[in-house]
């Protein structure tokens, strides 16, 4: 369980203070639900959840720390934190029972699993006409083969910098207890005074090795975690592409049947009002998701232009966190 404290002076809330428990699974749901909800906003990612080694306590560290800028980031998103489903995650005392009801109200809004499934599969295939958007497929691509040659570059030093640590440590007590034989007055004090040296090596190596990882590493999975949300991001504009087709297609079906059906006699007088408000009504819906997929394509873009900003500012700040802490160990 993670206690999610929060501070605000919006409107939004009821509180300006208030703090709430939530377990692991409710930040996927809050993730998830995020994404559905959002079509072409770059959610921020949850950190993966690790079946082995959960209960480390470094993983446990570094696991808390990544939901806490998650969560901070999606709460300061000018969207994301608008959301009735934010705001119930951050404040609802009885969110067992809110999340159940608002599964079922998602779950009915949608139609049911295998109608969201048809959704999904059916109408017309999708043409990319933008070339921005495939020039950003390639791009992710390749950024995310180099974080992941990073993060493998960085756990290889922090792993080499904790066997040296415990080498190091091993050398220093074998040198304080030889300290400790029978070897001469200035000897042994000459001993002990590298011993110690040796054990401040020890703790500093140590220390760093921790520290490419709460630091630098914590970053790179970061993004390469934000990779997928910004291609989940893409995604759902396609699907919201594909409801504005299955639209436009209502919109044909229903002028035709409305063509037919006055062709051969079949719209009484008094019914002819009745079939015209219904193409109206199914122009209104076709134009209105039109105009959903062109925010959707505009969303993204700025989605992706806010993540290349935050990502240069998020590696400069973690570079001046390694940076600082490899000095200030140095001087130490």
């Amino acid at each position: 369980m993670y206690t999610v404290h929060t501070r605000t002076t919006s409107p939004l809330f009821q509180k300006s203070a208030f703090s709430v428990l939530r377990r692991y699974s409710d930040f996927l749901w809050i993730y998830e639900t995020l994404s559905n909800n959002n079509p072409g906003v770059v959610v921020p990612p949850v950190p993966e959840k690790n079946t082995f080694g959960r209960f480390d306590d470094q993983f446990v560290r570094q696991r808390r720390l990544a939901l806490e800028k998650c969560i901070q980031k999606t709460a300061n998103h000018p969207v994301l934190g608008k959301d009735p489903d934010l705001r119930m995650f951050l404040e609802s005392d009885s969110f067992a029972l809110d999340i159940k009801h608002r599964k079922a109200e998602i779950a009915h809004e949608r139609g049911g699993l295998m109608a969201s499934i048809g959704q999904s599969i059916t109408g017309p295939r999708f043409y990319e006409t933008d070339e921005w958007f495939d020039r950003q497929k390639g791009y992710l691509d390749s950024l995310e083969s180099q974080l992941r040659g990073l993060a493998k570059a960085i756990e290889t030093v922090s792993k080499h910098r904790q066997e040296l640590s415990v080498a190091t440590g091993e050398f220093a007590q074998n040198v304080g207890d030889l300290s400790s034989s029978d070897v001469g007055k200035q000897l042994a004090q000459s001993l002990h005074g590298l011993a110690d040296v040796e054990r401040t090596a020890q703790e500093l190596q140590s220390i760093q090795s921790e520290q490419d990882m709460t630091t630098l590493m914590a970053t790179v999975d970061e993004y390469a975690r934000l990779i997928n949300s910004v291609r989940l991001a893409f995604s759902s504009r396609i699907r919201v592409y594909h409801s504005w087709k299955n639209q436009e297609s209502e919109l044909l079906r229903t002028k035709q049947t409305h063509e037919k059906n006055r062709a051969q006699g079949r719209i009484p007088t008094d019914r002819l009002g009745y079939s015209l408000s219904q193409i109206a009504e199914a122009e209104r819906r076709a134009s209105e998701a039109k105009l959903e997929y062109d925010h959707a394509s505009k969303l993204v873009k700025s989605e992706v232009a806010r993540f290349e900003q935050e990502r240069i500012e998020d590696f400069k700040d973690s570079l001046h966190a390694f940076l600082e802490g490899m000095i200030r160990d140095r001087r130490s």
